[in-house]
């Protein structure tokens, strides 16, 4: 890359403050309603887990549990976009439209569609082998991103759109974003250490580091 990890972060640093309390309350609402759909879906798998009976209704809910993980990974993708909005300075100022952005601006249908078949899609590569899944993640990882662009420019998004794009991208990048992302696990480790209170600010700077990262790459090719 011709920019450092270290810019990218620097950056990011650059990019939040003054946002910093924007952060924080954007990513605090969308944790709570990812957290509320993940928990909810392992309770449900616990309590299918443990059930003894036939009941007709519980087979047929069977897969509940994963569609509410599903649910909270995809509400998730609000904080790519808001927080790259954020890097590009088009930041939507109310904190709580920010936590939906996944849903606003026309992007909800064609997110989801790309989402669907990105889940799908490592899914079944993580079922061959652990590798090859873990290596398609990274090609897919730009998905959400370039479809938000794509989204802003007008064009009409198909439902692998995204994804293909997403592919071509991170040709040559996989490993870059890959080292990106293990320079943060101190980072998330010392969140878990303060008993999730030090994520409010971490996940914050994480995004929107990985947001330029995005950025660096792309530039607006996605946007015209």
């Amino acid at each position: 890359m011709a920019v450092t990890r270290k810019e990218l972060k620097d950056n990011a640093k650059q990019a939040l403050r003054g946002n910093w309390g924007w952060a924080v309350i954007v990513f605090l609402i969308n944790a709570i309603i990812v957290g509320v759909f993940t928990g909810c879906g392992l309770r449900f798998d616990e309590i299918y887990m443990n059930y003894d009976g036939n009941s007709f209704l519980m087979q047929w809910l069977s897969p509940l549990g994963s569609l509410l993980g599903w649910i909270g990974d995809f509400f998730a993708l609000s904080l790519a976009i808001s927080f790259l909005k954020l890097r590009d300075n088009q930041k939507e100022e109310k904190p709580y439209m920010a936590a939906f952005s996944v849903f606003t601006e026309n992007r909800f249908v064609p997110e989801c569609l790309n989402f669907i078949l990105t889940s799908i899609f490592t899914f079944l590569w993580t079922i061959l082998l652990i590798i090859p899944g873990i290596i398609k993640s990274y090609s897919y990882s730009m998905t959400a991103y370039i479809v938000k662009d794509m989204v802003a420019s007008g064009k009409q998004v198909g439902a692998t759109d995204g994804i293909s794009a997403s592919k071509e991208l991170m040709k040559g990048h996989k490993m870059d974003l890959f080292i990106f992302d293990l320079s943060f696990i101190g980072w998330f480790l010392l969140g878990g250490l303060t008993a999730g209170i030090g994520l409010l600010w971490i996940v914050p700077y994480y995004q929107t580091a990985k947001a330029n990262f995005y950025r660096h790459i792309a530039g607006d090719k996605f946007l015209k």
